[in-house]
């Protein structure tokens, strides 16, 4: 089938940081929080020349607030007030202006008198004004927006950019609060996703659908497939993946899934067929749990982008075609604190039915050394081996 001998550019976390509650569906590893307990920072990621903005506690509890650097750059961060009780939304959070061409991350840490503690991350862009140096996290692609990875994010691999390859992150507005839409690590020389990941629960899900095809704002026009039309040789899809029909709650976050990045060359009879379903389960998962966390991906028979199978897009642009694709899958049970994770892999091509079997699953772990990818690297280690290696149809309903 696929050459286990498959290995991508992968393996290493960029920075150690602490495991951190940014926006999930009710909190990634912390849903056993209190839910009157919140830490919200009005901007995630801000420019090098911004200096200051709001920070909000919710809390019926005192309360103080500390500040940590992920690298070497300390110091440029402060907050007013640093201990305070019951809900806030005024506290001061100021930085200075990044003098360096680098993206730096300042944590903070909020603990209540009650024992709990969240934190949040906040992103200063590097100043594009400032030559390069002693840059720790150096931009794969000059002139590219390129953040680094979001500890704390349950759905991500373990993986550090090379040249050619971006990691970049869609944020959405729910209700008010802005949380993450999914992620993608890009490969320019195929143009496309190597792997596309997110959370799935209740607040992404909903109905429409806004056929915006568009580029990707976040990754250069000329590294993206022009598909603002079908692929030109017949037989294929704009195959989405991260599904449309799993962020249709607002017009924002689906708009952001129809991005040309997001899209690859699928056999029309697969995608419509058996994919489809398989997409239409994993929702059905989603919906018995707290936060099901995925990740999508197309997998290459060999790992030199010249070897692939090629097709145009809609202005002649070379585009590989994946000869099959992954998608992995981890559920969290808030009742249980518990985790299972599973996996199905297919072939890119028309298997003669439209629902997936038992026979289509196989662990996480099978598709790490098929890959090379290292799945849900923020798991706690000391169970991460062991729910990689599950395989347990009759969980999923196989």
């Amino acid at each position: 089938m696929f050459h286990k001998s498959f290995v991508l550019r992968i393996v290493i976390l960029l920075a150690a940081m602490p495991a951190v509650l940014l926006s999930s569906c009710t909190g990634d590893r912390d849903d056993t929080l209190p839910k009157d307990n919140s830490l919200s920072l009005a901007y995630d990621s801000v420019a090098y020349d911004h200096t200051a903005q709001f920070v909000t506690v919710t809390s019926s509890d005192d309360w103080t607030i500390s500040l940590s650097y992920s690298g070497q750059d300390t110091g440029w961060a402060s907050v007013s007030p640093e201990s305070g009780s019951g809900s806030r939304n005024n506290i001061m959070l100021t930085y200075s202006e990044n003098d360096s061409s680098y993206v730096r991350t300042v944590i903070l840490t909020v603990r209540f008198s009650g024992g709990d503690s969240l934190s949040a991350v906040l992103l200063q862009g590097g100043n594009p004004n400032v030559s390069g140096g002693d840059d720790p996290d150096p931009d794969p692609w000059p002139g590219l927006e390129s953040d680094p990875y979001q500890s704390g994010w349950l759905e991500l691999p373990a993986v550090m950019e090379q040249e050619g390859t971006a990691f970049v992150y869609h944020m959405t507005d729910i209700d008010g609060q802005t949380k993450r839409n999914y992620s993608m690590l890009y490969d320019a020389a195929r143009r496309i996703a190597l792997w596309v990941a997110y959370p799935l629960c209740h607040e992404y899900m909903g109905s429409g659908r806004t056929d915006d095809w568009g580029f990707d704002p976040k990754i250069p026009d000329r590294y993206e497939p022009v598909l603002y039309r079908g692929w030109p040789e017949g037989g294929f899809d704009r195959g989405h993946q991260i599904p449309s029909g799993s962020r249709n709650a607002n017009t924002d976050m689906n708009r952001q899934t129809f991005y040309f990045t997001n899209m690859t060359a699928q056999n029309s009879r697969f995608n419509q067929g058996l994919w489809a379903s398989l997409e239409n389960r994993v929702r059905g998962f989603a919906s018995v749990c707290d936060t099901l966390y995925v990740v999508t991906g197309p997998i290459f028979d060999s790992d030199v982008p010249e070897d692939s199978r090629w097709t145009e897009d809609n202005n002649g642009n070379m585009v590989a075609v994946p000869d099959g694709y992954f998608k992995v899958l981890l559920q969290y049970e808030v009742s249980t604190a518990e985790y299972y994770s599973v996996a199905f892999v297919y072939e890119n091509r028309d298997y003669g039915r439209s629902n997936p079997e038992a026979s289509d699953m196989c662990s996480v772990s099978e598709v790490e050394e098929m890959t090379g990818y290292i799945f849900f690297n923020n798991l706690p280690q000391s169970v991460a081996g062991s729910i990689k290696d599950q395989l347990e149809p009759d969980r999923w309903g196989f």
